[in-house]
């Protein structure tokens, strides 16, 4: 493939990265001038100030859409500095030949990880234990924390049916690292609207893993199909033993209805490392009551900051994948083994 040219007006590239501060960006060896951006918000104003004179766009987790795209008319190509895209407009892009890369996979060694922290955390209640011995003297009045566990002594990983539903590449490695530590029988959800077909070979229906899971993760991407897809319906169909991680998107779970089954003890517990608006705080979602306003806590539950992803590991991935898309679409090599992963459009084609 031939380079792509530089927009007219232009004798190099320009580059505009939107979150720097997530990762630190690597030194792209073409031509170009760059700006960096600690953070932006999702503001149209804003994105659009910042993204007018750019030829190449570095994304984030912050939505840059067509209407931002409308006010940018030398932007050519858009990097996702993440192997989520599911706010993407990958059509739009298509036919307005904006190239789209992405870092596939970068982070599912770390998010892998961070399954097992929030799965134990939960089972083992280590958040609710740590918070009641360094704030109460409960501990020494009632001389055990075991009566913390309202269904009785928890199950090990060895009698744990795992569910999993979204079962690409943290999917396959959730399933792995659990079979390593014990866990004997795995049911992988068959998420596709079968019309009355037969659930694909190896997959089970989703009814079924709501049922009989006793520990279930969501690893699958956010879109019109899984979108609410954990709702009350869902929740009141899982075992009372059951743990439910997320660790997928935030608005795949609709969080009124967590909250209320883990108050009315529907399942054992949760943990998620997204929330529908992201960042949050007290008060911002039903998973974060403002206890001061008389808001009652959500027991059994464990909240990290969309943060499973961080690890020296990924972002070492983060930078050889970005440096790599870029470089490839600028040098023209987006068909080559060694750039193909990461391109999601190019040359008027949705690629994946």
């Amino acid at each position: 493939m031939a380079p792509p040219p530089v927009p007219p007006g232009m004798d190099k590239h320009h580059v505009v990265v939107l979150e720097g501060i997530h990762c630190p960006i690597p030194t792209f060896d073409f031509p170009h001038t760059i700006d960096i951006h600690p953070t932006s918000q999702a503001n149209d104003e804003e994105i659009v100030s910042k993204i007018r004179n750019a030829s190449i766009v570095v994304a984030c987790v912050v939505p840059v859409l067509p209407r931002h795209f409308e006010q940018a008319p030398n932007a050519r190509a858009m990097s996702v500095m993440a192997t989520g895209i599911g706010w993407v407009d990958k059509e739009y892009c298509r036919k307005n030949n904006i190239t789209v890369l992405n870092c596939p996979q970068s982070n599912v060694e770390a998010v892998g990880e961070h399954f097992l922290a929030l799965y134990f955390g939960s089972r083992k209640k280590i958040v609710d234990i740590h918070n009641t011995v360094t704030g109460s003297l409960e501990w020494v009045e009632k001389r055990t924390m075991t009566k913390k566990w309202h269904l009785g002594p928890p199950i090990s990983a060895s009698q744990e049916t795992l569910g999993i539903v979204g079962y690409g590449a943290l999917g396959k490695r959730i399933e792995e690292l659990m079979t390593v530590i014990g866990t004997k029988k795995v049911l992988v959800a068959d998420r596709r609207d079968v019309s009355g077909d037969a659930v694909r070979e190896g997959r089970v229906d989703l009814e079924r893993v709501w049922k009989e899971s006793t520990v279930l993760v969501l690893c699958c991407p956010k879109d019109k199909d899984t979108e609410n897809l954990v709702g009350e319906k869902e929740l009141k169909m899982m075992r009372k033993d059951c743990v439910l991680v997320n660790m997928a998107r935030g608005g795949i779970v609709n969080e009124a209805d967590l909250a209320k089954a883990l108050r009315e003890k529907w399942i054992a517990a949760a943990a998620t490392d997204v929330l529908e608006t992201e960042p949050n705080g007290v008060g911002g979602s039903p998973l974060l009551p403002d206890k001061l306003k008389g808001e009652h806590e959500v027991p059994n539950l464990i909240v990290s900051t969309h943060v499973a992803w961080f690890s020296e590991k990924t972002i070492e991935n983060l930078q050889r994948l970005l440096k790599t898309g870029v470089e490839g679409w600028v040098n023209g090599r987006c068909d080559e083994e060694s750039v193909k992963a990461c391109v999601v459009v190019h040359d008027g084609k949705i690629w994946k």
